[in-house]
């Protein structure tokens, strides 16, 4: 993936920093710096889970398809009431279950704001959160 020299920049900042924003318009491609960024912190030897936050079911939906565009040796789940083809809970003892039986170290969840909470709840150890669409 080719990132420009704006998106290049956010993500190297998203690396060196642990917290903080990155505020670009819409269409300036903030979906593509939160990939970029999950697939190099997917190429560690240590296993890795990250969580994407979206204000709306279908947006997080809409997420986990592009991020599946690219990264694709990957455990899928999502938190939220919404239809998908991957493993889907709002029960956190379901999502305690299946991340201590998933095979695979590397693991994406995507859920909604509204369901956050409930991956705080299955006491899941979180890597990364990307909170996209913040300002809602």
């Amino acid at each position: 993936m080719q990132l420009r020299p704006h998106q290049l920049e956010a993500v190297q900042a998203m690396f060196r920093h642990t917290k903080g924003q990155i505020i670009v318009p819409t269409g300036g491609g903030k979906t593509m710096c939160m990939i970029n960024d999950a697939e190099q912190r997917f190429r560690s030897t240590i296993a890795r889970t990250i969580v994407v936050v979206a204000p709306r079911i279908l947006l997080a939906n809409q997420l986990s398809a592009e991020f599946l565009e690219h990264i694709t040796d990957v455990d899928v789940a999502h938190v939220h009431s919404g239809e998908t083809h991957h493993f889907s809970t709002t029960n956190s003892i379901d999502l305690t279950h299946w991340n201590s039986t998933n095979p695979h170290y590397n693991k994406l969840i995507f859920t909604t704001y509204h369901s956050l909470h409930k991956i705080q709840n299955s006491m899941v150890d979180v890597d990364t959160i990307y909170f996209d669409e913040a300002h809602n």
